[in-house]
Parts: structure tokens; sequence; C-alpha cells
């Protein structure tokens, strides 16, 4: 499969939940939809405005992709029409991961600094944010992974802090529409060394 920009590194690629699309990234300001039966893009996903696109990932329903990007913004994709539904925006540096929530109603999104943030996907606003490490160095603070539980009530980060960090998010079940951020535990529920 070839369509991204000549040579030009592929950082983050994610299967559709039915298995049949896929989506790549990369260092050509880009996404590419992609099919398992042609070997060209079908969709081109175009907007972010800095060279690297770090990470992509799939909405549940498979109608959206999120991508993440040095621009330090997270972009919700439409597959349908490749147009941009949803800006997520407020981080202080470059974006290295994205994740969406299992039931689909949340993005986050990992900073090169170690902050993670929370975004509402319906609105496009962020309602919180997380620290990886409160006394790390800067490299030692890059998150490299993050992963919602499959009930969406806990998210997890790794990274260069050497621990694996778990925050409950069960506040995010109790007023839908209306989240403080003091709803949410700033500090993890669960540091695993």
């Amino acid at each position: 499969y070839k369509g991204h920009a000549p040579s030009t590194p592929v950082w983050s690629v994610s299967f559709a939940p039915c298995g049949y699309y896929f989506c790549s990234v990369g260092s050509d300001s880009s996404a590419r939809l992609w099919t398992t039966d042609r070997s060209l893009p079908v969709r081109l996903f175009s907007g972010h405005t800095s060279e690297n696109v770090n990470s992509v990932g799939w909405h549940p329903n498979a109608n959206y992709v999120v991508t993440g990007s040095d621009d330090k913004t997270a972009r919700l994709w439409d597959v349908q029409t490749g147009q941009s539904v949803r800006l997520l925006s407020g981080c202080n540096t470059g974006i290295s991961k994205v994740r969406i929530s299992p039931d689909g109603r949340y993005c986050a999104g990992a900073e090169y600094a170690g902050v993670i943030h929370l975004w509402d996907l319906g609105s496009g606003k962020k309602i919180s944010s997380f620290r990886q490490g409160q006394t790390a160095s800067k490299r030692e603070r890059a998150v490299h992974s993050l992963s919602f539980s499959y009930c969406g009530n806990a998210l997890a980060a790794g990274g260069d802090d050497c621990c694996v960090r778990i925050w409950d998010l069960k506040g995010l079940q109790k007023r839908p529409g209306s989240i403080e951020k003091e709803d949410l535990r700033k500090t993890p529920a669960r540091t695993i060394p």
C-alpha cells in the first residue's frame, strides 16, 4: 500500500472496527483511508498544519477517525466526506497519541509534555487534563500509549517514566453534558511501576 508522500514515514495505522477499512498517518501532514482490497487510498484527510500527524484511532461506529498532530490539535474526520468535523485544541505541545472511548463520547490525546487531555466529542470541548508524571523531567514524561477500559470507566497511559497510570473516569457517567473538571481525578487511581 503506497499513497503517502515519497520518503515520508508512516507513524500510525489503525483498522476500523469492521476490519475492511484502515487508516494511516505520517509525516506528510495527512491521514489516508484504505480498504483491504485496494492498494491505493480511497480518501485523503487533509487539514493539519504540521508535517507530522502522529496517531490515528477509530470511532466505534466506524464513521469517524481521530488524528493527533504536532500542530497541537486532534481532529475528528468524517470518513464518508473526508471533512474535519471537530477540531480538538488546548494543547501546549504536539499530540503523540489519540484514542476514542468505547462509547464514542470522548477522545483522549497525549501531548509530548506528558499531559493527557480529554475532550467531549459531541461539543468538541476539552473537559479535563491529567499529568503523566509530576516530578519527571520533560523527556521522562512523554506518553507513548493510551487505552480506555472496555467499559470506558478507566484510562490507562504508559510512557518514558516507566510506569502505567490508570485514571478513574467514572465521573464522566454521572452528569453527561455538564462535566466539571472537579468530577475527574487529577491524580491516577493507580500507578504500576
